[in-house]
């Protein structure tokens, strides 16, 4: 017994380290050497998955200086810090340890003024200013690898363990955070943002803006209430310590609408598209491959990251059409590209049935493959082909559940894509607007101007910060979209 807790006791001390913020001891087998190697070794991934918005390069340079302004008012001012926008219209903000935070283009459409966007920004300081992943990535470390007692006094063999930290790669953005941790990142984040000359009063506008995307009137997509949880609650908390900071400081009031803010939105692509794929209607036009494909009836065409496009079904995760692309040198070792995914497959535990051929609508001839395999949620049924675009294969896999009757299978999708760089080029993608309420105007007319559809009523009041049923305030600048993300709930 005695021996055992001299062991827990040499656990507690080699994992102990000082939080940065709290100045308190605790558990933490993360070194910030180590974090900073994450981070810089994880970065690189996430570019690569998700994209930079380049556009408009004055967004990411707002994005870099309201993020430096942050950083430097922050309990860990000298980490080598990088602020960046990423080309993606899922509505998040996420951080790597080590210093690099990113802003989503989509979150960023949601935002009507700086001091909203330096909430969010703040928020992300905060968790990596706090070393919360480190943290978090200890325990689960503790816990998924279930280190040995014994293992303790091993000397190279935890030293091995520990260093293989570092190959944790993009799946790093998606740490999950503590509600405790969450909420020390809104308090922290507020006076973070207070500090370095920002109005608090934008991180709870930004608390609320999000919190109307929590009302299944956006697709499902979105992450950010899955990453940052109890959206209802922490607006109140985070009011709470506006209160605390105006009582030192009278000149934090209401924030005022950011016109100039606003109208730094003009002509950002919107909807689902992104610099790469243009999602219009329900059709996608692929510009690096000429890919021209539209969903089948009551599918959604949209981009996800790491994929070159997505059809997804509403309401079932185990039913869909994923097109990612794989560096060929990713596949050397194996004769060709279709006997290295189904080695792959195989591995995955599915079971091979039977292989086919089917013509593309541009008269392309691919070998398709099913495969059955079974899930928690039922027997599917998983179909897949590949081909080769110069330096990248592109492989197709769609899933559908046995239950489902394979309502839509391979075959019938890939004889309806075409192939025509020219003609996927020329389309453009859907835009944000830039326009003035009138008198009179309410929010259904403002959507019949943006997308033509006033039942997008609801979505563009909160995509400029109102509740809907309101009152439109006449003479303010407004985001008016060609197009909205349709619910898919």
């Amino acid at each position: 017994m005695r021996k055992l807790a001299l062991l827990f006791a040499v656990v507690g001390f080699l994992g102990c380290a000082t939080n940065p913020v709290t100045g308190e001891r605790e558990f933490n087998i993360v070194s910030e050497q180590q974090e900073l190697q994450m981070g810089a070794e994880s970065h690189p991934e996430v570019l690569q998955e998700y994209g930079i918005y380049n556009e408009k390069p004055d967004l990411n340079a707002m994005v870099d200086r309201i993020g430096r302004r942050i950083a430097a008012v922050s309990d860990r001012p000298n980490l080598p810090w990088h602020f960046t926008l990423l080309d993606t219209p899922i509505v998040n903000a996420m951080a790597l340890p080590g210093g690099y935070v990113y802003v989503t283009r989509g979150i960023m459409e949601r935002m009507n003024s700086e001091d909203e966007l330096a909430g969010v920004i703040a928020h992300e300081v905060s968790h990596v200013a706090a070393r919360h992943a480190a943290r978090s990535i200890s325990q689960q470390q503790l816990a998924n690898l279930g280190i040995g007692l014994a293992s303790i006094f091993a000397g190279g063999a935890a030293t091995q363990a520990y260093g293989g930290l570092v190959e944790l790669g993009a799946g790093l953005l998606f740490t999950r955070y503590s509600r405790q941790q969450e909420s020390q990142a809104d308090l922290l984040g507020t006076a973070y943002m207070t500090e370095a000359g920002y109005n608090p009063r934008g991180a709870q506008n930004m608390l609320m803006a999000l919190e109307r995307l929590d009302t299944g009137d956006t697709s499902a997509l979105e992450q950010y209430f899955i990453d940052h949880p109890d959206p209802r609650k922490r607006v109140g908390d985070v009011q709470k310590e506006i209160s605390t900071l105006q009582s030192k400081n009278a000149q934090i009031g209401t924030t005022p609408l950011d016109r100039a803010f606003v109208r730094s939105l003009d002509n950002v692509i919107t909807g689902a598209s992104t610099e790469l794929t243009t999602v219009k209607g329900n059709t996608v036009y692929n510009r690096p491959y000429g890919i021209i494909a539209t969903a089948p009836p009551g599918w959604i065409a949209t981009t996800q990251p790491g994929a070159v496009f997505a059809f997804t079904t509403p309401g079932r995760s185990s039913e869909g059409l994923t097109v990612q692309e794989v560096p060929v040198q990713k596949m050397q070792g194996y004769a060709t590209a279709q006997g290295a995914i189904r080695t792959q497959l195989q591995n995955m535990g599915l079971r091979f049935v039977r292989t086919g051929t089917a013509n593309t609508g541009s008269g392309q001839r691919l070998d398709v493959d099913l495969w059955s395999g079974q899930t928690d949620s039922g027997q599917v049924q998983v179909e897949t082909t590949q081909m080769v675009e110069g330096q990248n294969v592109l492989v197709f896999l769609q899933i559908s559940p046995v239950s489902n009757g394979r309502r839509y299978d391979l075959v019938s999708m890939l004889q309806n894509m075409q192939f025509d760089r020219a003609r996927a080029r020329s389309v453009e993608p859907p835009r944000m607007h830039v326009g003035t309420s009138r008198a009179g105007d309410t929010w259904e007319e403002i959507a019949r101007r943006s997308t033509g559809h006033a039942e997008d009523a609801k979505a563009i009041a909160a995509i400029n910060g109102f509740d809907y049923p309101s009152a439109v305030p006449v003479g303010i600048s407004l985001k008016l979209p060609e197009e909205v993300i349709k619910a898919q709930s």
